[in-house]
């Protein structure tokens, strides 16, 4: 291509003009050089004129004139976009036609019509490739950077990357895209361009640092602080490096040392600041920004410890006060509250009647909170002198009412609810608002005002449909009505948290209230259903609700006379808190086993019950003792009946079954050689007893006690009246044999061989008489001295009764032996 003399001089003088409005910095993109031919002949050049024409439209505006006439400049800028977009549109394949579209588009932007700027550039991507192409990619990309299009800047970025043949150029869009990356959220792409660029040594050495800056700013964020703390240092040994910058980068490798347990280096960085006078003033803040790090790192103890080895007071007394409070607030996090509030209260002294002051006092009241809480009311109080009137609009007196009435909550609920009332909840996050409403009705609720709770409750109801506490204040709510005695607005409550929040834990206190409300009303079925639905729903409620439910379903299921239901909801109730209902249960199982007649767990129902709660033995009605009793006789466990049957005598009416309970009482006891019990219980059968045979019977009875307790005559006479009644059969062997054994423990051997020897004889066909007749023959033959007879009787045992051997009931009297 030729280009005449003239086109080169101006193109020339014009190069320069144009490189930094339409390439910034640093886009110088060359004008495309002549070529030289001295054979050609001199001839016009319409293609290059066109050009120039524009060139020269360009350079006019740019005089200090037309630019203080904006509307002036833009005219004459559409003037020039008009050459360069003729030129385009006449020679499109021509080798300049990418930089007339580069210039077109400059013109237009000058000219304040961007959108149609915007679209040339875009055009240029389009169209070609190379240093052009990046020229517009770059200002694209700057505009959308610009206006936070961070998608569009990132592809406008990557075309930059993608066309750029100059290395700084490139650089430069690594960087910002890098930057981009970032806003996006794209954390490993920023990665990858920050790195990229920090570690190219032919890169600008401002890029080089940003780009490191960046970087470990990024891998600190990601807790890759040994990388990032890697990089600060290699920033450090950086020529060159802005004075400023190098105090930032010292504070944040001071940062990291401490992350990384290196203290000494940490201290190093800052004392290096110390000695640094152009970085004097970073001093106390940088000191403040590594306290700052480790607190949000969690290096409480990193920060006590360097307070620990000593550290001077900054002369600035807000720089003093904010470190004091880090410390404070490190020690506070350590749970040491005594030093903690000390530091709180020396910010607070440090810099007195500020903002900072009233949040350390603030800070100090929660110490004092955790230290003594009988004295946070009294301090709160003088910390609200101090501070409530001289900053009306703060929100530190609101939480420290709002601390008071915490603290107050549970021991002093009236007062809890003024601290509450007082709250100006206007100055405090609307989020909060909730809590202070839902909180003061609880405490007034708590404190006895139930109406005044139930008002509140509804207040919070119905401003905050959403918060997740509802189902709780409902259930509240129902439960300050059920004891305001209003049932029916109670269960309605109750009712709609289980329906609409079945699992939350409301609904368990709601199953709960319900139940006990319909146990008031005595529907048990309503009773049980609620009761058991609390069961099948919160398994893992608390144990004491869950030992309510399970006894009074068990109850329930009693009072149905559902048997099988009952017993092992009451033995689980039992299980789960026997403190309360072991007792209880104890006396309900007792009667349910009555009604099953089931003898065995009966008597072990009874036998728990009489160990652990004797007393309760007196809420059993006597027919269940005496029927234990009278079974145990039965099986011959005269023990259980001499127990169960002396309780069952407590009640003097039904005289007709304290008859039988008396009788079988009498035989137990004899049975046990109880003889002194027995003798009651045989005299309190034969005071109401008339028939004859069995006032005998009750006689023998007496006649064996009256002779255990050696009282030979007193036997005799009752035993011989037993027989004065006429009665015959194994009655009056048996009265025989007693005699017999009366004569024998008065060592009368001769008499007594008499009715043995009788009782024998008569009754021949008895099988438990009759041995022991023989037996007792022989042997007071024996001790008669007639032991021919004697051997005579134990002939006719043996014979008749092999291998026969007295029980204990049939031994002979112990006195003779």
């Amino acid at each position: 291509m030729k280009f005449s003399l003239l086109s080169k001089t101006i193109f020339a003088s014009c190069s320069a003009a144009f490189a930094a409005p339409f390439l910034l910095a640093q886009e110088e993109i060359p004008a495309a050089l002549p070529v030289e031919d001295e054979n050609a002949t001199l001839k016009v050049d319409e293609k290059a004129d066109l050009l120039k024409l524009g060139d020269i439209l360009y350079a006019q505006a740019q005089t200090p004139e037309m630019r203080r006439n904006p509307e002036e400049y833009k005219r004459s800028m559409l003037l020039a976009a008009e050459r360069y977009s003729e030129f385009v549109r006449r020679f499109p394949d021509a080798q300049e036609a990418p930089l007339a579209m580069y210039r077109l588009a400059n013109c237009l932007m000058e000219a304040d019509r961007r959108a149609d700027a915007y679209q040339t550039f875009a055009s240029i991507l389009q169209r070609y490739q190379g240093t052009i192409a990046a020229a517009a990619a770059y200002r694209l990309a700057t505009e959308a950077y610009k206006g936070a299009d961070w998608a569009n800047a990132q592809r406008f970025y990557e075309a930059v990357i993608k066309n750029a043949d100059r290395p700084e150029l490139k650089v430069d869009a690594m960087y910002r895209l890098g930057r981009v990356y970032q806003e996006l959220g794209k954390k490993a792409e920023a990665e990858a361009q920050f790195r990229a660029v920090s570690d190219d040594t032919q890169a600008r050495p401002e890029f080089r640092q940003s780009s490191a800056m960046a970087l470990a700013g990024l891998l600190s964020e990601e807790g890759k602080y040994t990388e990032a703390y890697d990089l600060y240092k290699n920033l450090l040994k950086m020529e060159g490096l802005d004075s400023k910058v190098r105090g930032t980068v010292l504070v944040q490798a001071a940062t990291l040392a401490s992350k990384l347990n290196k203290s000494n280096e940490a201290k190093a960085y800052y004392n290096t600041i110390l000695r640094t006078p152009e970085l004097a003033g970073q001093a106390n803040s940088a000191l403040v920004g590594i306290l700052t790090g480790l607190y949000k790192a969690g290096k409480y103890k990193d920060i006590t410890d360097m307070h620990e080895q000593g550290t001077h007071d900054f002369e600035d007394k807000a720089q003093e006060a904010k470190r004091k409070m880090l410390v404070g607030l490190a020690y506070f996090q350590q749970k040491d509250y005594d030093r903690a509030r000390i530091l709180f209260a020396g910010a607070e002294h440090v810099y007195p009647n500020t903002e900072l002051a009233m949040e350390a006092g603030y800070r100090k009241l929660l110490c004092i909170n955790e230290l003594d809480q009988a004295s946070l009311p009294p301090a709160a109080q003088s910390f609200l002198s101090a501070y409530a009137s001289a900053f009306p609009t703060s929100v530190w007196p609101e939480m420290v009412r709002l601390m008071v009435a915490e603290n107050l909550f549970d021991k002093n609920p009236g007062e809890a609810a003024k601290y509450y009332a007082a709250i100006h909840t206007e100055k405090l996050p609307v989020k909060m608002h909730a809590d202070i409403f839902y909180k003061s009705a609880w405490a007034l609720g708590m404190a006895g005002s139930r109406a005044d709770a139930v008002k509140l409750c509804n207040q919070f109801i119905a401003d905050n449909p959403k918060d997740p506490r509802i189902p709780t204040a409902i259930a509240f709510r129902g439960d300050m009505q059920m004891l305001l005695n209003n049932e029916a607005q109670a269960l309605d409550d109750f009712e709609e948290v289980i329906k609409r929040w079945p699992r939350h834990e409301a609904a368990a206190a709601s199953w709960q209230k319900a139940a006990q409300i319909y146990m008031r009303r005595q529907d048990m079925t309503k009773m049980i259903d609620h009761y058991e639905g609390l069961l099948k729903n919160f398994p893992k409620a608390m144990p004491a609700a869950l030992a309510e439910a399970r006894f009074m379903v068990g109850r329930g299921y009693f009072d149905k006379k559902d048997y099988d239901k009952a017993i092992p909801n009451l033995e689980e109730a039992r299980t789960l808190n026997p403190e309360k209902y072991g007792e209880q249960v104890g006396v309900l199982l007792v009667l349910t086993y009555y009604q099953l007649q089931n003898a065995t767990q009966l008597r072990a129902s009874l036998e728990a019950l009489s160990d652990k709660y004797p007393k309760s033995l007196l809420s059993i009605p006597e027919a269940i003792p005496a029927w234990l009793g009278l079974q145990a006789y039965s099986s011959k466990d005269y023990r259980i009946a001499d127990k169960y049957l002396t309780i069952a005598t407590r009640n003097d009416e039904f005289k007709d079954a304290k008859r039988v309970i008396w009788k079988n009482l009498a035989k137990a006891r004899l049975a046990l050689k109880r003889y002194d019990r027995a003798l009651v219980a045989v005299d309190m059968y034969l005071a109401e007893e008339t028939m004859p045979y069995r006032k005998a019977d009750a006689l023998l009875d007496k006649a064996s006690i009256l002779l255990g307790m050696t009282k030979y005559d007193e036997a005799r006479k009752v035993a011989e009246d037993a027989l004065t009644l006429g009665v015959e059969g194994p009655l009056m062997a048996s009265l025989k044999i007693v005699l017999g054994d009366i004569c024998y423990a008065e060592k009368k051997f001769d008499e007594a061989a008499k009715y043995y020897g009788t009782t024998a004889e008569l009754f021949v066909s008895d099988k438990e008489l009759k041995p022991q007749a023989l037996y007792k023959a022989a042997a007071a033959l024996e001790k008669a001295g007639r032991s021919q007879e004697a051997g005579q009787f134990r002939s006719t045992l043996d014979k008749e009764f092999p291998g026969w051997k007295p029980n204990e009931n049939q031994e002979l009297p112990g006195q003779a032996r």
